[in-house]
């Protein structure tokens, strides 16, 4: 693989650079005739296609919702503007996501904890419907010369396939005078692209080949090829397929590739060329590329965690 996505602090993670550039799976473009103020749950799949403008809106109002989530200590005051006294630390986020289809929208507060004690009050009060398996989710603190500047809480909701990427809430605390914290709550949502056309799987084949190749390593056997003319299977693939949603244009980090894919061939009959062919890397960031008449479509698809290898080799009984 050559592309290459900064890692985000993790539940374990103990420092944090300040305003540090953290890596997203997010992306752009789509259009729905009518947009709702509500955004779909994570576990929802977007089927209109909103223009990228639209999505950018989309984007704004689910960021305006999550910031209303936001958890603070009893008596906590909300500011009209960044606070005096903070020596500009609040005046970007603690962190932020390394993507240009990004809305970051914040909020800034006051309260009389101090800020040890709104850092370990962020850490164990999150917002509703936060998770870990967001993959946002972490702490640290910044500072020179062995004193802290800063303490930062990140949480994250899970992604909304084919629309929302990333969807990031950053609490930044600094000392305020008199014990107290001031606070910075940003929440960044990150918008995917539409789906073009030729990155769906078409209906009309009757044969389906697929190969999985060797890889890098001797214990990476592959599995000869197989063909399936059974239009149950071939529809399933297919439609296994056409639910990914499309790689996001922000900077990723990828578990290590050990060079195995799996090439999927839709055909209209045996002898016949296939119409499309769908080439899937097996580790690393697991995408998955559709060709079309001799040309990879852009942008490729999100195959990461979607398990689409080992739902081919089930259907098709690998070994």
């Amino acid at each position: 693989m050559t592309r290459s996505r900064l890692a985000l602090l993790g539940a374990c993670a103990t420092s944090l650079v300040l305003a540090s550039t953290l890596g997203a799976c997010g992306q752009v473009q789509a259009h729905a005739a009518r947009l709702s103020s509500v955004a779909p749950r994570a576990d929802v799949t977007a089927t209109a296609q909103p223009a990228s403008s639209s999505r950018r809106e989309l984007a704004r109002r689910e960021a305006a919702r999550l910031l209303t989530l936001a958890r603070l200590p009893r008596g906590s005051r909300r500011l009209a503007h960044e606070p005096s006294g903070d020596a500009h630390l609040l005046n970007k986020p603690g962190q932020t996501i390394a993507d240009p289809d990004l809305v970051d929208l914040h909020r800034f507060f006051e309260t009389q904890e101090g800020p040890w004690q709104m850092y370990r009050f962020a850490r164990s009060h999150p917002p509703t419907g936060a998770t870990s398996r967001g993959g946002y989710t972490g702490y640290g603190t910044a500072g020179a010369y062995g004193a802290t500047d800063e303490w930062v809480v990140s949480c994250s909701w899970l992604p909304v396939k084919t629309l929302f990427g990333a969807r990031v809430m950053v609490v930044s605390i600094v000392a305020a005078s008199q014990h107290r914290s001031a606070i910075r709550v940003d929440t960044q949502v990150t918008w995917l692209a539409a789906k073009p056309v030729g990155d769906i799987i078409p209906k009309g084949a009757s044969v389906l080949n697929a190969v999985l190749s060797h890889g890098l390593n001797p214990g990476e056997a592959g599995h000869r090829p197989v063909t399936t003319t059974d239009p149950a299977k071939i529809d399933a693939i297919g439609r296994f397929i056409n639910h990914l949603g499309v790689v996001g244009t922000g900077l990723v980090s990828c578990p290590m590739d050990i060079g195995q894919y799996l090439t999927i061939s839709f055909r209209k009959g045996f002898h016949s060329r296939p119409f499309v062919v769908v080439v899937a890397d097996v580790s690393g960031c697991e995408d998955v590329q559709v060709r079309q008449s001799g040309h990879n479509v852009q942008p490729s698809l999100a195959g990461i965690g979607s398990g689409l290898v080992s739902f081919v080799e089930r259907k098709l009984g690998f070994t």
